[in-house]
């Protein structure tokens, strides 16, 4: 899995849509501007209305002396509203509907108030659909001020109450459309964030993956390397001709982990955009890497038993490569903190799981936690059947039931009562890959 940390950044400008690639600023300009040519064309058009309020000779009565100057505060009221509805939604439907009732109450001129009213819906529109597009309670309350403005319109003269079915159906439109892409934002927000948080925990788990396996690499081979470099210590000073095995012994160690930490690094850089490398095969339970294991613990000092019962079959790569780690782990452990003089491996294919025991002769695992606590399956428990939880500290033996439970397995490790250390693991020997 590639370890990619643009996975969530934010799309490329190409390929928004064109209303996103406008920023904010631009887009306040532009309501800026249509407020001011709107505000302009409408305050002419009520001061034309002024001079001739009975066109079509309906017996319209003249304005009064408050009407006209109340007609073109409206009107500028409108304007800010319309200039202003990015910055403060709520606040701009509020101001256009009492804007639109002092025009209402204050100018009683029909040719006037039918100029403005058009004016004041021109302005609801847009109005109504950002706060509804903004939040919740900006949408609830652009509806409760378009409900008042259409209230108000009712008290209008007869010409103006024209205006309150294009009202209601153009403002109800708008903030239908902009409710629907609130709802549209916080949906795809949520599954952003949905998809981010899974990239993150897949990026963690990839993390922990490594980290187990350059930990297993390196603490085995580093413990196999300390003993025979303190061995071929001793030997320099009594035993000189029994120093070259020592040294060869940590060449071989220390090259195969080495090999295992390059083939390791091969990946993650094959994973980065570079030719593919030639990956050795991945270890498993086969003969071979047990027998690989056991050669490399017995070059530490500690003789070691390996016991296979029943049909070897092939596991999946998954499953085979964490059930090696036990392993691993478990003779890592024995050769720097046992002080044991042998150790016992043994593993036994039974109908559906893999049984893995490590026991040694030492001094009962001194300095690491009882795991006897094990975590995943049910499907049977150590022989021992102890049950508890584990101490602090052992990032191996963590790491070694952490590792197997991913596969649907338990693990167990324990002193014994008449000493020595035991570890107990078990894998579902098929259908568990990739888990």
């Amino acid at each position: 899995m590639q370890i990619d940390e643009s996975s969530a950044a934010a799309p490329s400008p190409a390929l928004l849509p064109w209303t996103r690639r406008v920023t904010s600023s631009l887009w306040v300009l532009v309501d800026a501007l249509a407020a001011s040519v709107g505000t302009a064309v409408t305050g002419s058009r009520v001061l034309a209305a002024a001079h001739e309020f009975d066109p079509h000779a309906r017996g319209n009565p003249p304005p009064s002396a408050v009407a006209l100057p109340v007609a073109l505060l409206a009107v500028v009221a409108l304007g800010a509203a319309l200039a202003l509805r990015r910055r403060s939604p709520a606040g701009a439907c509020g101001a256009a509907a009492l804007a639109w009732a002092v025009l209402v109450a204050g100018c009683r001129q029909p040719a006037m108030g039918l100029v403005a009213g058009f004016w004041a819906v021109l302005v609801g529109v847009p109005a109504a659909y950002t706060a509804a597009a903004h939040d919740r309670r900006a949408g609830r309350v652009a509806l409760g001020a378009a409900g008042f403005g259409w209230a108000v319109t009712l008290a209008a003269p007869g010409e103006v109450r024209g205006n309150v079915l294009l009202a209601v159906v153009a403002q109800s439109a708008a903030w239908a459309v902009g409710d629907a892409v609130r709802r549209h934002r916080a949906h795809t927000a949520a599954a952003d964030a949905h998809r981010a948080a899974l990239d993150r925990a897949a990026r963690d788990g990839e993390r922990l993956r490594l980290a187990r396996e350059v930990h297993d690499i390196v603490a085995h081979g580093l413990g196999v390397v300390s003993v025979q470099a303190g061995f071929g210590q001793f030997a320099l000073e009594h035993r000189p001709e029994e120093a070259g095995a020592a040294l060869a012994a940590i060449r071989a160690v220390s090259a195969e982990a080495l090999r295992e930490t390059r083939a390791l690094l091969a990946v993650l850089r094959e994973d980065a955009g570079s030719a593919p490398a030639v990956l050795a095969p991945v270890p498993g339970l086969t003969a071979a890497d047990l027998d690989r294991l056991a050669v490399r613990t017995v070059a530490a000092g500690m003789a070691v038993d390996v016991r296979v019962r029943g049909s070897e079959r092939e596991l999946p790569s998954g499953v085979g490569l964490s059930a090696y780690r036990v392993v691993q782990e478990a003779l890592a452990n024995a050769v720097r903190h046992s002080g044991a003089a042998g150790v016992r491996v043994e593993v036994e294919y039974r109908d559906g799981e893999v049984w893995l025991e490590v026991t040694d002769d030492g001094c009962g695992g001194v300095g690491l936690p009882d795991l006897s606590g094990a975590a995943g399956s049910t499907a049977g428990r150590a022989a021992d059947g102890t049950a508890g939880s584990a101490a602090g500290g052992g990032t191996g033996l963590t790491g070694m039931r952490e590792r197997v439970a991913s596969y649907g397995g338990w693990c167990t490790a324990g002193p014994l009562p008449t000493g020595g250390f035991r570890v107990t693991a078990a894998l579902p020997s098929a259908g568990a890959d990739g888990a």
